[in-house]
């Protein structure tokens, strides 16, 4: 129903902020995945870690920079006074720019993983660990509680 009302001005930026958080939600668990996997097989560890550095320079870093431009062009649409967002916008702050922090980490240890050649448990255990706080901010964005 909220969306009957909303003006037509907001659809493409809220459109690319979901879209650029989908996709960083699928990559991000996409080198969680391949990075448990090249620990677990030793003989593809080479080419998953190359897998898991190709998705994040690829697929994380772009749909990061997506997402979290359109949230601040939809947020200053929405709320053109700051101190006015609902708690929410707070927490998918909160997720986004600490998590950029983490994400250049994961991205300097993926890099080290694909010169040394094997994995790092830290790229997965990390990768992990931001799906969770994304899947948090999902839950707050779509939930608003």
């Amino acid at each position: 129903m909220l969306a009957a009302i909303r003006p037509d001005s907001w659809n493409f930026p809220l459109f690319l902020h979901v879209l650029g958080a989908m996709i960083l939600f699928g990559a991000t668990a996409t080198v969680a995945i391949v990075g448990f996997a090249g620990r677990s097989r030793p003989d593809y560890a080479g080419m998953l870690s190359r897998v898991a550095l190709n998705t994040f320079l690829l697929g994380i870093v772009p749909s990061w920079i997506v997402m979290r431009v359109a949230a601040q062009w939809i947020v200053g649409k929405e709320f053109p006074d700051e101190d006015a967002a609902p708690g929410w916008v707070d927490v998918g702050f909160l997720v986004s720019e600490p998590g950029a922090i983490l994400l250049i980490v994961l991205g300097i240890l993926a890099w080290l993983s694909v010169r040394r050649g094997r994995p790092f448990l830290a790229v997965p255990l990390l990768a992990t660990l931001y799906v969770l706080a994304l899947g948090v901010a999902w839950f707050a964005m779509s939930a608003k509680p």
